[in-house]
């Protein structure tokens, strides 16, 4: 449950962007991580709260209060993707973005099943879930530099 909200929370922040994660909690001066003064930055957060719908606006205080209720070692972990989300290429970004949309137009069953099927894939020794991926033909399309960084992350212990 707790990783559940932290992903919707590092996806909200990847949706609204980083005028926003973590920094704004209501339409005060919610700026509570820039206790040093940064007034131009307090000054973009707010013009761009302002930009906000209403209903953005709920969604992001329910985000904030969400994140407010992580442990101090959940805050830190969904900073850090979304800090690693954030020094990725645009490109990246822009595939991570769509990727998520997909995911969330799926009806809840198929995302189950999805995630079942991720975390027997992540419970497989590497060179199994190597094995897997050489037989897929839509692996095989990928080009070269993209198969390769695939299965260099393969070599990574699973992240958990």
């Amino acid at each position: 449950m707790t990783r559940r909200i932290a992903l919707i929370l590092l996806a909200g922040m990847v949706l609204l962007g980083p005028a926003f994660a973590p920094r704004i909690a209501s339409g005060a001066d919610a700026d509570t991580g820039n206790s040093g003064g940064d007034a131009s930055l307090s000054e973009r957060n707010r013009a761009h709260w302002e930009q906000l719908s209403p209903a953005e606006r709920d969604a992001l205080r329910e985000r904030w209060r969400a994140f407010r209720r992580l442990s101090s070692d959940e805050r830190r972990a969904v900073v850090e993707r979304y800090r690693r989300f954030r020094a990725l290429d645009p490109d990246d970004q822009a595939r991570i973005r769509l990727n998520f949309e997909a995911w969330r137009g799926m009806p809840p069953e198929q995302r189950l099943r999805l995630q079942q099927r991720s975390d027997a894939l992540r419970r497989l020794p590497p060179q199994e879930r190597r094995e897997l991926l050489d037989r897929s033909p839509r692996f095989n399309r990928l080009p070269p530099a993209e198969r390769q960084r695939l299965l260099n992350r393969l070599d990574r212990p699973p992240r958990r």
